[in-house]
């Protein structure tokens, strides 16, 4: 492994150790549903929420800190960032981050002369621990879902899947931290369960890792073994460890939707 992607995994690390401590802080009252989903999923984009704007403003802080400590170079950026956010534009923020409004923060990075993925990065890892909440306060809902084509709790296209120490296979959001049962031969996007369609690529020395590939719908999805792992991993460390899975599928012709279906 190269000293960048070295690097790039230690920061992701901090970045989840930091994201652990914030959703360990979020209280009841720091997120108020407005509105309800009407039984519409993905449930967390239907749901009108007030949430406590203070503490998102803190947990970004406390992410552009620790990222000036790990990319100095990028600084200024940082700096111009953090001067730009007020409370009426961490509402938008949040919103947009809930939608994945990529739209709306390139703009708002062109605005500011700055990365085009620097302000969605930072409003989206803010935004998961409230969305991790949410799925804990909604569980039971959620598993009365339909759980085809991604996650019913945020809406994140299905990408990550485990084998659990019970031998099942288990889809995993490494956004929201949602997960659901799944056939092992079975499509996460399109549905299908014929075994002439779904392919399953083993990589040579590598025995906790898959890719099951779909030909009806050209979807894909990473699968690990985690029954031989020591130590359990986050979905999103997960996620970040096996994205050279995304790029053997992708380079097949293979791909995820870049959003789930609400139904």
């Amino acid at each position: 492994m190269s000293t960048d992607n070295q690097h790039y995994e230690e920061l992701q690390k901090r970045i989840e150790q930091t994201s652990h401590n914030w959703a360990s802080r979020i209280e009841g009252t720091d997120i108020v549903i407005a509105k309800g989903s009407g039984g519409t999923f993905p449930l967390i984009p239907q749901l009108q929420l007030d949430i406590n704007t203070e503490r998102y403003h803190t947990f970004i802080h406390e992410l552009l800190t620790l990222l000036e400590l790990e990319q100095p170079s990028l600084a200024k950026e940082y700096s111009l960032l953090r001067q730009s956010l007020h409370e009426s534009l961490l509402k938008e923020w949040f919103e947009a981050s809930v939608a994945t409004n990529f739209f709306y923060f390139e703009e708002y990075a062109k605005n500011l002369s700055i990365a085009k993925w620097l302000p969605f990065f930072i409003a989206e890892h803010a935004t998961r621990p409230f969305l991790q909440k949410l799925v804990l306060d909604h569980k039971e809902e959620l598993d009365l879902a339909d759980h085809q084509h991604g996650c019913v709790a945020c809406g994140e296209p299905a990408r990550l899947a485990i084998i659990s120490k019970k031998g099942k296979k288990e889809l995993i959001c490494p956004r929201c931290n949602y997960s659901w049962q799944e056939k092992k031969i079975s499509c996460a996007h399109c549905g299908t369960e014929d075994h002439t369609k779904i392919e399953i690529l083993k990589l040579e020395g590598q025995e906790n890792e898959q890719i099951h590939i779909c030909d009806s719908c050209k979807g894909y999805t990473k699968v690990i073994d985690v029954r031989k792992m020591i130590k359990k991993e986050s979905p999103q460390l997960l996620d970040h460890k096996s994205i050279h899975l995304d790029y053997i599928a992708q380079e097949r012709g293979y791909g995820i939707p870049t959003k789930a279906v609400t139904h």
